[in-house]
């Protein structure tokens, strides 16, 4: 099958992989730097914010593409439409409702589903207005990914550089204003195969930067949870895809784990970023890329068995203050716990670096990615963080 990636998004190696080891022709549009041109068969430099360009690159192929996927969160809308035109399969949802936050909550608030949101301001007077005294509240574009441009507001006196920083990561110049949700932080990754079909895969335990600007610093799946907190989240996530009218392909919702219940932080209909769908293979067996395309061409596929109890990544953040110190040396990486988890290490930072607290996913001094048993990895994530409990969430 040939599969085209209109927006491909950053580090999607272990997706083109997971196609090509499948059998299937794989090509991608996107800027030329973030092509790793040697895991695709075909691939086109192209503009992923409009569709006229993508299409124009993928009709310069001399054959015909048997289906669209997105992994670019910015992208999947438009990546639809092109789909459209050239009449081939995509994932099907409506366009806006995984997208856009305001479009999204404001469904779920029709539809009496949890959610946080207050509404959405252009201008920092209206944002003070849906805020009405309540803080803390939180501040976000409506359109972005990836936790850019968020940041929770103590008090007034933090709103306009909190408004300001939304505003510059978002396109459309809307910015959602939330009330503050406390509560432990996971995301649950599911494939819907056809309109009131959807199989939950797994649920992934998320790693916070402390406030105010929550950056995900790891994740680990699956998430240790007892089985009735699970089931909650399975169900709350399959309750906010059918009202939000998914129809076929995969997603990732994010949920604050409060005292009443599951609260929707928000839902995107494509895979994970953040090698999230890696941990889900190794720890699951699930292949969200592959299930992915089989919801798309009306194909369920079924997972492997996992080769593994639990997977983690860790990544590897300055504080703007203190140099960079590779926590996995050469002598640590063949001796225990590392020597038996460790699957990937990664840094981009040389010791001694001094770089600032990430805002959002950018930032990052490296990561490492962690496989094993459920004691193992945590042994490995203890030494990584030094000790220090991670924060999930919860101020």
């Amino acid at each position: 099958m040939r599969v085209l990636i209109a927006g491909l998004g950053e580090k999607k190696e272990f997706g083109l992989r997971s196609l090509r080891d499948a059998g299937h022709f794989v090509g991608v549009i996107d800027l030329a730097h973030r092509i790793p041109v040697s895991l695709v068969d075909w691939w086109r430099a192209g503009d992923r914010f409009s569709v006229e360009a993508m299409l124009a690159a993928a009709r310069s192929a001399d054959f015909e593409w048997d289906a669209v996927l997105c992994w670019e969160e910015l992208s999947t809308d438009l990546a639809r439409e092109v789909a459209a035109q050239l009449g081939v399969p995509a994932t099907r949802m409506p366009a806006g409702h995984f997208r856009d936050k305001g479009v999204m909550h404001g469904r779920l608030r029709e539809l009496g589903l949890p959610t946080p949101q207050l509404g959405v301001a252009r201008d920092l007077a209206e944002c003070e207005r849906l805020i009405g005294g309540r803080y803390p509240a939180v501040v976000k574009p409506t359109d972005y990914g990836g936790s850019g441009g968020v940041k929770i507001v103590r008090g007034p006196d933090d709103l306009p550089e909190a408004f300001a920083f939304a505003l510059d990561a978002a396109r459309t110049g809307r910015v959602a204003v939330d009330r503050y949700v406390s509560g432990t932080e996971y995301s649950v990754e599911a494939v819907t195969w056809a309109p009131g079909k959807t199989e939950v895969v797994s649920v992934t335990e998320k790693h916070l930067s402390r406030p105010p600007y929550f950056a995900e610093v790891g994740h680990v799946s699956p998430a240790v949870l007892p089985d009735e907190v699970r089931e909650q989240l399975e169900y709350e996530t399959v309750r906010v895809l059918e009202g939000l009218g998914m129809e076929a392909g995969v997603s990732h919702a994010e949920f604050r784990l409060t005292p009443d219940g599951p609260v929707l932080m928000e839902v995107a209909g494509r895979p994970a970023g953040d090698q999230i769908p890696r941990l889900v293979a190794l720890a699951t067996g699930w292949n969200l890329y592959l299930a992915e395309l089989g919801a798309v061409v009306g194909s369920p596929v079924s997972p492997e068995a996992p080769s593994v109890e639990r997977a983690a990544i860790r990544f590897f953040n300055g504080d703007g203050v203190t140099p960079f110190r590779h926590p996995v040396t050469l002598d640590d990486a063949i001796a225990a716990p590392f020597a038996e988890v460790l699957h990937e290490l990664c840094y981009f930072e040389p010791e001694g670096a001094v770089t600032d607290a990430p805002r959002g996913i950018g930032g990052r001094n490296g990561h490492a990615v962690l496989a094993g048993s459920r004691e193992q990895v945590a042994e490995a994530l203890h030494l990584l963080d030094n000790g220090a409990p991670v924060y999930q969430g919860d101020d």
